[in-house]
């Protein structure tokens, strides 16, 4: 019950920050004309500088690289699954990018992080392993592949030249690479100095959620039910359902400790990751249709995440 209550309250915390965000558009603090700006402030601000201070950060071990592998591996599938389903759908454009990102990346750092400390209490390796795999397996992925589908379907407009110039040129993959150069060969020692600048990277890195939350509300439209709610279901299937048991089926083939496939599990049953939607909107995809998906799959995800952990309990 522990671990359904503080899923409950992660997830209602999402919620009101996303509130908040309507209640600031509708007392015109913030407004549409923002929308690009904090657009902006989580793709080239707080995302690189999350993603930078974690590798920097990070100690990996032969588990986890598996284990990462393992959630990329399914990420890849996802996208597949997505674009089959989108285009078995008709649907085109900046509406099947914005499909694909919703079904593929899931939540695995602010819900999947919580949901492993309830299942583990007291465990901080378990809690050590889900950061490693959820930021090599998911995180990164999300952020570079999340960029790269969102740019072929909205601004590159199916086109691979302008994805790769795009991808390549992003804060996000800049960060990326700086982090794990700096990871690997740790180009200046241990100090005081060193501690302080990962430490104001944190810092800002903690402002990702936050403007997520800005983002999806200003993003935030009426959406026709009826019309949609096909898409609703197809992302909730593959995201909710079909990720975990992907996962779970990968893990089993591999030498793994059985605790490292309780945590795949647990995280790749987390629902779209609400950087997604932002993924979307900041390189020219629906991300009002992205923001209404993974929004419906953090309702949905309270009836499915229950049956997936009785795999993991």
């Amino acid at each position: 019950m522990s671990l359904y209550l503080n899923l409950l309250q992660a997830i209602a915390d999402i919620f009101g920050l996303v509130l908040i965000g309507l209640l600031l558009k509708n007392r015109s603090i913030i407004s549409e004309a923002h929308r690009s700006v904090f657009g902006k402030l989580v793709t080239d601000f707080s995302l690189p500088a999350l993603i930078f201070a974690s590798l920097y950060s990070q100690t990996v071990k032969m588990a986890d690289v598996k284990g990462a592998v393992i959630m990329f591996t399914t990420s890849v599938v996802c996208i597949v699954l997505a674009w089959a389903a989108g285009k078995y759908l008709s649907l085109k454009g900046p509406q099947l990018g914005a499909f694909v990102i919703a079904a593929s990346f899931g939540s695995s750092s602010s819900l999947g992080y919580s949901a492993v400390s309830q299942v583990f209490p007291g465990d901080t390796t378990a809690i050590a392993d889900a950061v490693t795999i959820s930021e090599l397996g998911v995180g990164i992925p999300a952020s570079v592949l999340g960029v790269a589908v969102a740019s072929y379907f909205g601004h590159g407009d199916g086109r691979l030249d302008s994805t790769l110039k795009t991808l390549f040129t992003s804060p996000i993959f800049i960060s990326l690479v700086l982090g794990l150069a700096f990871s690997i060969f740790k180009p200046w020692p241990e100090s005081q100095l060193s501690a302080l600048l990962v430490g104001i990277l944190n810092t800002i890195g903690n402002s990702l959620v936050i403007f997520v939350a800005l983002s999806i509300a200003l993003m935030i439209r009426t959406i026709p039910l009826n019309r949609f709610a096909s898409l609703i279901v197809v992302v909730a299937a593959i995201e909710l359902v079909a990720q975990p048991l992907i996962t779970f089926a990968l893990a089993e083939t591999q030498i793994l400790p059985g605790k490292e496939i309780d945590i795949l599990l647990i995280e790749s049953s987390m629902p779209s990751g609400i950087i997604a939607a932002v993924l979307a909107d900041r390189f020219g995809c629906d991300g009002a249709l992205a923001s209404a998906l993974v929004i419906a799959t953090y309702a949905l995800c309270i009836i499915t995440i229950p049956l997936i952990m009785l795999l993991a309990i």
